[in-house]
């Protein structure tokens, strides 16, 4: 970026010294102590997120592109100062919550200041008569519903990387946790934010259960991955907390049967919370440590205590009738218990241990569409997916009345990395090819990244496309947030 390579040095004109000041010692003059490090290391690590790509460049020695300075902010106001900052000089910022997100969303770009939310971590006022909770955007959700749980009380968002990710994070990525269908996604519990602009104007939508003051500001800044502003705090919905569940487990001969049975459990409100689906393949990943016989499973999860609940129960099941028997509670207590390993076997595939070998990429592909669609997204995403890749599961695990989402699990295996990232790309161009043929949107909720850019036109039209790049415009002149993130 412009004169962040410079340092300051010594000009004489007609006898007079001029001293040109780095632009990072400016910003750091701007700033507490300690909040700007140039530090190559923390650069590295904070240069990508946990995009399976970006891992494997990293761990077979990649040179990564590497940002000028790390900016550790500890307030929405020293967020303001640094967003100033860099719209005078012109530099790219690309903010940073955990570094859990799969897409590319977080890469940083040449010269770019890596904005690092961690310390902004701060759990403020819990009340207890609104059932809210005020939160920095670095807060991890673990850690929040450790507070709340001292309180008898949740926000229901649990993403499968609970411990790692952050509520801004959850909030740039539209996120959608384990127990959507009951509890709803991360704009469901949203009820204000503050947030910084590029120019450094704070915006502050007040905590309202709802309003019609004109267009929703909140709703806008949701899954905008960090290219309109940068959230900073959050008013979040609390409910009670669940003491513990109680589950139902169905085996299914096929997927669209299953699906059809879990298209009528959800459309018979009986108060499930989580309502999953398996098929075969995800199914004996699943719960094979069980000794599952083989075929599809669907799951279903109840709070205790929620009023009514053997007569729930009982409609579930009867709205399940086409299973093949049940299963057992067992199933959802043991994946209950194992609900988070994916995100530590993925660690253990793409990080340096490497456990399965070079060539190897682990990833997976959420999608969504509505039921009349789903068939079709399953069968010609998984034959996509399946043409590059040695295995290939799916389940349904955020479910409407009008339809669901779709997350197939992949493992591909080359030559080498370079082979095996070949193949990579080309499964998702053509998985990626056929969810827009079906009429499905390419994410439900990890977002879009460097990963989907390229793919964002067929889910927004030209017309939509341009339409983002306007706000973009307005709100960011100088270009400076996240200049490759939703771009095609």
């Amino acid at each position: 970026m412009p004169g962040l390579a410079a340092r300051s040095r010594p000009w004489a004109a007609n006898c007079v010294t001029i001293r040109l000041v780095d632009p990072l010692d400016d910003l750091a003059s701007r700033l507490p102590g300690g909040t700007v490090t140039t530090d190559a290391e923390t650069g590295r690590e904070r240069a990508i997120d946990s995009w399976a790509l970006a891992l494997l460049r990293r761990v077979r020695g990649d040179e990564l592109p590497a940002p000028a300075a790390v900016v550790f902010p500890a307030s929405t106001a020293e967020v303001a100062t640094v967003l100033a900052w860099a719209s005078e000089t012109a530099t790219a910022v690309i903010p940073r919550g955990g570094g859990s997100g799969v897409c590319g969303g977080a890469e940083a770009d040449e010269g770019s200041v890596v904005l690092d939310l961690s310390r902004m971590d701060r759990i403020g006022q819990v009340d207890l008569v609104s059932r809210a909770v005020d939160v920095q955007a670095g807060v991890r959700g673990d850690r929040l519903e450790e507070v709340l749980a001292g309180h008898g009380l949740t926000v229901g968002h649990y993403p499968q990387s609970i411990a790692i990710s952050t509520v801004g994070g959850w909030i740039a990525a539209s996120s959608a946790g384990q127990a959507s269908t009951g509890f709803g996604a991360i704009e469901d519990v949203l009820l204000g934010l503050t947030a910084v602009l590029p120019r450094g104007e704070i915006l502050r939508c007040r905590p309202v259960p709802r309003s019609a003051a004109g267009p929703d500001l909140r709703r806008l800044l949701v899954g905008s991955e960090g290219a309109l502003a940068v959230v900073t705090e959050a008013t979040l919905a609390c409910r009670a907390r669940p003491a513990a569940w109680e589950w139902l487990a169905f085996g299914f001969p096929e997927f669209t049967t299953l699906a059809d049975a879990l298209k009528a459990a959800v459309r018979a409100e009986t108060g499930a919370v989580v309502i999953r689906g398996y098929d075969e393949t995800d199914a004996q990943l699943s719960f094979g440590a069980l000794g599952h016989p083989g075929g599809c499973v669907g799951l279903l999860g109840f709070p205790v205590g929620l009023p009514g609940l053997d007569a729930r129960r009982q409609a579930a099941a009867e709205a399940m009738g086409a299973a093949e028997g049940e299963l057992g509670a067992r199933y959802g207590k043991h994946w209950w218990e194992h609900r988070n390993d994916a995100v530590h076997t993925y660690a253990r595939i793409m990080g340096p241990e490497r456990a399965f070998g070079s060539g190897v990429i682990v990833d997976t592909m959420e999608v969504a569409g509505l039921w009349s669609a789903v068939p079709r997204l399953y069968t010609g995403i998984r034959e996509a997916l399946a043409a590059r890749a040695q295995a290939v599961g799916c389940h349904l695990s955020h479910l409407y009345p009008s339809g669901s989402s779709l997350y197939f699990t992949f493992l591909i295996s080359g030559a080498d990395d370079r082979d095996a990232e070949a193949r990579y790309r080309l499964a998702w161009e053509e998985a990626a090819r056929s969810c827009a043929a079906a009429g499905g949107t390419i994410t439900h909720h990890h977002g879009v990244g460097r990963l989907k850019a390229r793919f964002l036109t067929e889910d927004l039209g030209e017309t939509g496309v341009d339409v983002l790049a306007r706000i973009r415009a307005a709100l960011d002149p100088a270009g400076i947030m996240n200049p490759r993130g939703l771009r095609p």
